[in-house]
């Protein structure tokens, strides 16, 4: 009996720490959602290297598609594997983004301003997992960002 309440109590207790530990290492510098997609989830790093601002890890989940086949669905989470070089706080590029079922392209372009981004996003190509020939589209779809809290010193 005791092995089994030990073994319970570590179990709760890994479970305790982790849940923290990865949501801290997956916070990014803004986070945001699609614009009119409650359910959904837009992100990204601003990064500063050479003097130079970058936008990376483009992150993004519950983007609409639909499909030549007449499929139909919303991605799961999907990053953009490039960087973007933030001028007077405007970005925008193509990257693409590595699925098991293809390699889509994706376009985004935004706006960093005050603390707040906004902008677009689109892909098209390979989306839907069930059917790896579809050709699938988002459309562009609008973001709204909000920069993270600074964490408590």
């Amino acid at each position: 009996m005791k092995q089994i309440l030990l073994c319970l109590f570590v179990t709760c207790l890994a479970a305790a720490v982790a849940a923290p530990v990865a949501s801290a290492l997956f916070e990014l510098d803004y986070n945001g959602r699609l614009k009119h997609r409650l359910n959904s989830y837009t992100g990204f790093n601003l990064k500063k290297s050479s003097g130079n601002r970058k936008v990376t890890f483009f992150t993004s989940r519950g983007l609409p598609y639909k499909c030549d086949t007449g499929s139909s669905g919303k991605t799961g989470f999907i990053t953009l594997h490039d960087s973007f070089r933030v001028v007077q706080g405007e970005f925008d590029g193509t990257s693409h983004v590595f699925m098991p079922q293809g390699d889509p392209v994706a376009h985004v372009d935004g706006r960093i301003s005050n603390g707040s981004a906004h902008g677009t996003l689109r892909i098209s190509g390979k989306l839907d997992p069930q059917d790896a020939s579809a050709s699938c589209k988002t459309g562009s779809r609008s973001w709204l960002a909000e920069r993270a809290a600074a964490p408590p010193p």
